[in-house]
């Protein structure tokens, strides 16, 4: 009875120290009571008390955990329903601008920017509904007790600005003519401002890429990370994407952003926005087509330039300048990728070192019984007084012989050169672990020397002892 009523003491103390309603002076008053308590019982009773605090202290964990994994599904879960909105509005987008440009008269065209506007509106709310989370999430993980803590004015701006990049969307009314050019079409520059950065959405197709990959679903994986304090972010999970999977997901990343721009520059071109140079009211036929964009785009990206096929607007300016942009720097990636893909590893570099090798000596061995050859035959023919033309093929022969054997053993010191860096070191090494033992050695043999000195002084300081018990004069 006694323990049991110390236990509900100890717990109304710890229940009380979360309410706001008691103050300083009463939590001092009722811990000292539980302390009070908890002191005057046994050992064992104690020992009882504290497997009960690590048992609530296990069941807290596990509650975290659940309620992580929970929250980890729920963003998860929440990502892919925001990218499916974002792709079914660029859709919608994409769709409306092509029925205006082609000047299609229907109802679906009243409906579709509508559908735009409403599809918007729940993919921003999404977003915050998405950092919500992620802030409990965060928040959990780092042992905070309340998420609010976590807001800063970075997020907050992260967060603003996410959600405008998700609201930027053609406003839902209907523009007539906008196929054809007019010099005072006010509202083009605000329709291609409002159009073209929907493509910006598609970063959420990163996100829910980043969110199903294995190193974020896999507790080993964040636990590994946890302890060599290595977040694991988008950045982090797209780099070991390219480093995994270089060839198919940059191709993937080229090949989708050659579409954008494909169709981007024929929409810019096809008069839909301001041209910079023509103020006809037909469009620009050289770059409206499908096919001419890509081609431009294709030659623009790849930097080449042929100059038969040029943009005219100012919109088709800024995309083929952003695709120049771009298509450097894939070239630059592509370029590492393929290097790193056509590399042979160490073992693989030590096999074709060792042939090569064989095939040099074999090689200079060769050129060398030819020199002798050759010497020989010049000098015999040039003893029995043989014709000059045959005297000269020999010496001829031979001073190639000589000149193939000296490039073959320039070869054979280059690579020696070459792999000397890596003996070296080697030998380096085995020369400092050499040392070391050696040392280490030393260091044993005089520890047990000062072991045996120890050991002498304390039979001499018994000795003396004995001796001096002896001529004590109580004896």
């Amino acid at each position: 009875m006694k323990f049991t009523a110390a236990t509900n003491q100890y717990d109304t103390v710890r229940r009380s120290q979360s309410r706001e309603e008691l103050t300083n002076g009463q939590m001092e008053k009722n811990l000292l009571t539980a302390i009070d308590f908890v002191a005057s019982l046994p050992m064992s009773q104690q020992n009882n008390i504290k497997k009960h605090d690590d048992q609530e202290t296990f069941a807290a964990m596990k509650d975290q955990l659940i309620q992580r994994k929970k929250l980890h599904y729920r963003c998860r879960h929440v990502t892919d329903s925001m990218c499916l909105i974002a792709v079914f509005g660029l859709v919608l987008m994409i769709i409306d601008t092509e029925m205006r440009l082609n000047e299609i008269e229907t109802i679906i065209i009243v409906i579709i920017r509508p559908l735009i506007g409403v599809s918007t509106a729940i993919l921003v709310g999404l977003v915050f509904y998405y950092h919500s989370l992620n802030m409990r999430l965060y928040a959990i993980n780092n042992h905070i007790a309340d998420w609010r803590v976590t807001i800063t004015i970075s997020t907050i701006a992260i967060i603003l600005f996410e959600a405008l990049v998700c609201a930027i969307h053609p406003f839902p009314y209907k523009n007539k003519g906008l196929s054809i050019f007019t010099l005072f079409n006010k509202s083009a520059w605000i329709q291609m401002f409002l159009t073209l950065p929907m493509f910006a959405r598609l970063y959420l197709v990163a996100r829910s890429v980043t969110l199903h990959s294995p190193l974020v679903n896999a507790a080993s994986s964040r636990t590994i990370g946890y302890l060599n304090r290595v977040p694991i972010t988008i950045s982090f999970i797209l780099r070991a994407l390219l480093q995994t999977y270089p060839a198919g997901s940059w191709t993937c990343v080229m090949v989708i952003t050659l579409l954008i721009a494909t169709w981007a520059l024929r929409a810019c071109e096809a008069a839909m926005w301001l041209p910079k140079i023509s103020v006809s009211p037909q469009p620009n036929d050289s770059t409206s087509t499908f096919s001419s964009a890509v081609w431009l785009t294709i030659v623009t990206f790849t930097t080449v330039g042929y100059g038969d096929v040029t943009p005219r607007t100012y919109c088709g300016q800024g995309v083929s300048t952003i695709t120049a942009f771009f298509g450097v720097f894939a070239s630059a990636v592509l370029i590492a990728v393929f290097t790193n893909k056509i590399a042979l590893n160490r073992s693989e570099q030590s096999v074709l070192d060792f042939v090569n090798q064989i095939n040099r000596a074999r090689a200079y061995r060769e050129k060398t019984v030819r020199i002798i050859q050759y010497s020989f035959r010049a000098w015999f023919l040039k003893r029995n007084g043989h014709r000059y033309r045959a005297t000269f093929n020999s010496l001829y022969r031979l001073h190639s012989a000589l000149e193939d054997s000296r490039e073959i053993k320039q070869e054979q010191r280059n690579a020696v050169n070459g792999t000397e860096s890596l003996l070296t070191m080697l030998s380096d090494v085995h020369d400092e672990q050499r040392n070391n033992d050696k040392s280490l050695t030393k260091l044993k043999n005089h520890i047990v020397h000062l072991e045996e000195k120890i050991n002498g002084l304390e039979n001499k300081l018994d000795v003396i002892v004995n001796m001096l018990s002896k001529n004590s004069p109580s004896t």
